[in-house]
């Protein structure tokens, strides 16, 4: 340019414009004044000498009109000479995202190399040490002189309204002796002095600016990041975007070190800038807009996983895709008409296309609407493959920048089948200039469709479930009651859709039902709560010709599994039955190894279950729900915990002490199984007797009393009230009695037990010595300590005649029925009126039942306790 100023810049843009008639964009490069600290979106920035500043707005800062008291601003070019053209806007944005601008700005220090590596050392960084920020109030002027020298005009010189002298203003500060305190920067002191790149507004006059003060007033005020002379001129002119290298911080220390390191930054930043650059003839001014929603003035989060499909969606030069999959009704529809509404807002060139995938009916009516959108030649042509002709279309680079959003893609057979002609997926576009969203519930199709590039949508944190729920109701302050409220969002699983069915119903009955009483409905049962989730309700951003109900959209999802992997949908109808944590897969139906990995595969892709690092399965609590509910429409629950027990039975293991940490395992899905349907307890009698006993190994008495009474009553049925396994079942029980402090029951059952031993298997067998054993350590227990030791003593001479005397039973008896006379002597001397009952006896008591026809096993010793 001829000179500096606004004034010399327009004459250059207007000879310009009046030669080159086609000009797309003009760049303004040079150096400027930085503004040191700048705050974007609440984070502060630093520049230092030789950054560079890309203008997305220039501000005529000495263009307004002055006040006897102040100067007023009077205009913003951005507002009112217009903005950038619509081409460098959607770059700048493009660069304002974090990978595009680390990418930018390494290609900028790439090209400051080059052209370094060509010409003199005055091109070269000069140095930090040589980066000088002093506060904004320290003026530039003569300093520590000697007497014989000294300047009256500096040394009077205060505040900003003072002056300095001429000759100072044209003396570096090493000669004026500026040694005021300097501002630290973070970046000088990491020895960080590449050149970064910064975009925001820059000032642009005609008066150079040299004040500190008045640069961070102006700054502040007018949100500027750099003050500049010559944009203002061209900018109203032709298409433009300023370009510059900080050489100063635009207060009166200029440094005239930086200026030419400045000019070349600024240079290898215009010529990345030109690579980047590509016009085209977009689709028309502002894009085609095709999206069926309105944007969701309810949405609310999502922030993290916007910013990375906005990142990995937007990258210039390739065709991007991406997938978002999650749960049905977890809002990945929500999350991609947000991300249309956010991409149309920062690109309004790039042309939005919304395709609903569900079907080939669905998406052949979306590419319909998109070739009528467009005028396509050839849409009245009724041979006309409409699908490949919107591909054809859309994969030149000549049409512009488009992003295509296919949503509810679900079926991997309509979008990927082998054995279809033309699966969906041979009909999405590939340009440089488009990139693709597709959501689907599958996470097999996401995978498929965007291999690495995949997110999952998951449930909302509860602060933002209530911040949502707040946004929906009538009533905002039904959410005061913050406990409640967590409960009511807890057991909605947090999950988007259920929490707008909810406010729904807290809407239509906003008179009279608040969440307390919501909640109260939905904790009845588990029914009631699926009942809720099932019935449908108006929302204005989900398809019309589909049921709202998140209950209903899984059921979708449900037979999509039954029809592609019938083996997962009957893998799902089992774990309905069993608890719904931790389900080992062994007590799922046999199938080949490969065969149940894509079992399980295909429900972990839908997000029904979730496998555990040791392999065992989770289902989703409400999917669990879900399930069981439509076996019971179906009626087919009670079948299906029928298989869910025979499964069980076969892998359930014995009582033996080193089966516990399987059979607790295992236990949880059996109690579940029997809880749920009590008609199924005579399944598998062994199977029952095993989880009994393993429930009375681990001390759950309460537990164990229903199936060990249901296999006493079975026996004594089938096999006879005088038979081993019937007496041994009745033993068993008595146990479980005492543990319940039920001594009259447990001595009732020992008796019958000792008496039928005596008749079958005489008074000298083992078994009867057994019995007549525990039932002694009862009644000793009861207090009726002349009947215990009478049987006692009795229980000893059988056992010396029929075992002999250092058998240890016979010995284990002989020491108990000693202990049991000396308490009665003590007792009889000290206390001769007492009735309560004994206290037990020394560790060494035990009491015995017979575990199966021929085998004695010990299970625990306790001090007045059965070993089983």
């Amino acid at each position: 340019m001829p000179g500096m100023g606004k004034v010399s810049a327009a004459s250059v843009a207007a000879s310009l414009r009046s030669s080159f008639i086609g000009i797309k964009v003009v760049l303004v490069v040079g150096i400027c004044g930085g503004v040191p600290f700048y705050s974007r979106d609440g984070n502060k920035q630093e520049i230092i000498l030789g950054d560079v500043i890309i203008s997305d707005a220039v501000i005529q800062y000495d263009f307004g009109r002055k006040f006897p008291d102040h100067f007023q601003q009077k205009h913003t070019l951005k507002e009112s000479f217009g903005r950038p053209n619509q081409e460098i806007r959607g770059l700048i944005s493009k660069l304002q995202i974090r990978s595009n601008l680390v990418r930018f700005s390494s290609k900028t220090f790439q090209h400051l190399e080059a052209v370094q590596g060509k010409l003199d050392a005055q091109s070269q960084y000069p140095g930090a040490e040589q980066d000088m920020l002093y506060e904004p109030f320290y003026r530039h002027k003569h300093r520590d002189q000697p007497w014989d020298v000294k300047c009256d005009t500096c040394a009077r010189c205060e505040t900003k309204r003072n002056p300095v002298c001429d000759q100072s203003r044209g003396l570096s500060c090493e000669k004026l002796g500026c040694k005021g305190k300097t501002i630290p920067r973070k970046r000088l002191t990491c020895g960080d002095h590449k050149p970064n790149i910064h975009i925001g507004a820059i000032a642009s006059g005609d008066i150079v600016m040299k004040s500190g003060e008045d640069r961070d007033e102006i700054a502040e005020r007018a949100h500027i990041i750099a003050f500049e002379m010559e944009g203002a001129g061209v900018w109203d002119n032709l298409p433009c975007l300023v370009i510059k290298g900080v050489c100063d911080y635009a207060d009166s220390h200029k440094n005239k070190k930086f200026q030419r390191y400045a000019a070349v930054t600024a240079a290898a930043c215009a010529k990345a800038f030109l690579e980047e650059w590509a016009p085209h003839q977009e689709i028309d001014n502002h894009g085609c807009w095709l999206v069926p929603f309105q944007r969701n003035p309810n949405f609310v989060g999502r922030d993290s996983l916007l910013v990375k499909l906005e990142e990995g969606l937007l990258n210039t030069g390739c065709f991007s895709k991406f997938a978002a999959f999650g749960l049905g009704g977890i809002g990945k529809t929500q999350v991609a008409i947000e991300l249309a509404y956010r991409i149309r807002k920062k690109l309004p060139a790039c042309s939005v296309f919304w395709v609903p995938s569900a079907d080939q009916k669905a998406f052949e009516g979306a590419y319909r609407d998109i070739g009528q959108k467009l005028a396509l030649s050839g849409m009245d042509n009724g041979e006309t493959d409409i699908k490949k002709l919107v591909k054809q279309h859309l994969s030149q680079a000549t049409v512009g920048q488009w992003l295509m959003i296919f949503d509810n893609a679900d079926d991997k057979d309509v979008w990927f089948s082998k054995t279809s002609t033309h699966p969906l997926v041979d009909f999405v576009p590939v340009s440089s200039r488009g990139c693709a969203l597709l959501t689907t519930r599958n996470e097999q199709v996401a995978i498929n469709f965007a291999h690495k590039n995949i997110i999952k949508v998951d449930e909302m944190d509860v602060d933002t479930s209530k911040q949502m729920l707040r946004k929906l109701l009538l009533r905002e302050e039904t959410v005061d009651d913050c406990v409640t409220t967590e409960r009511l969002l807890d057991k909605l699983s947090f999950i988007p859709l259920a929490v707008a069915q909810a406010a729904a119903f807290l809407n239509e009955y906003h008179h009279e039902a608040g969440i307390a009483k919501y909640l109260s409905l939905l904790n009845n049962t588990d029914e009631d709560l699926i009942k809720e989730l099932t019935k449908d309700f108006q929302d204005d951003w989900r398809y019309r010709d589909q049921e709202n109900a998140v209950a209903a959209t899984w059921l979708v999802s449900f037979r999509n599994i039954k029809k592609c992997n019938p083996l997962a949908a009957d893998y799902l109808s089992l774990m309905s039955c069993v608890n719904p944590k931790n389900i080992p897969r062994s007590i799922l139906p046999d199938a080949m190894d490969v065969e149940q990995r894509k079992a399980i595969s295909t429900l972990a892709s839908y997000s029904f279950i979730t496998i555990r690092v040791d392999g065992t399965v989770d289902v989703h609590r409400l999917i669990h729900t879900a399930t069981r509910n439509w076996l019971q429409l179906d009626c087919r629950y009670e079948e299906w915990v029928g298989k869910a027990l025979r499964q069980l039975a076969l892998v359930f293991p014995s009582s033996e002490p080193d089966n516990r940490q399987e059979w607790r395992g295992y236990r949880p899905h059996v109690n579940y199984a029997f809880s749920r349907c009590m008609d199924h307890m005579d399944t598998d009698r062994m199977f029952l007797r095993r989880y009994g006993l393993c429930l009375l190994q681990d001390g759950k008495y309460n537990a164990a009393e229903k199936p060990l009474t249901e296999i006493m009553k079975a026996f004594k049925k089938d096999l006879g009230a005088e038979h081993p396994d019937t007496l041994t079942s009745m033993a068993n029980l008595a146990s479980i009695y005492r543990d319940q402090g039920l001594l009259e029951k447990v001595a009732e059952l020992l008796t019958q037990v000792m008496e039928t031993r005596q008749k079958v298997l005489g008074e000298e067998h083992q078994d009867t010595l057994n019995s007549m054993n525990n039932l002694a350590l009862t009644w000793k227990e009861q207090g009726q300590s002349e009947k215990a030791i009478a049987l006692m003593e009795k229980c000893v001479e059988i056992g010396k005649q029929a075992l002999h005397t250092d058998h240890p039973f016979t010995v284990s008896s002989a020491n108990t029925l000693k202990e049991w006379k000396m308490e009665s002597l003590a007792s009889t001397h000290n206390s001769p009126s007492t009735s309560t009952p004994d206290p037990p006896t020394s560790s060494s008591t035990l009491y015995s039942t017979l575990q199966s026809k021929t085998n004695y096993i010990s299970m625990k010793q306790t001090d007045l306790g059965y070993i089983i």
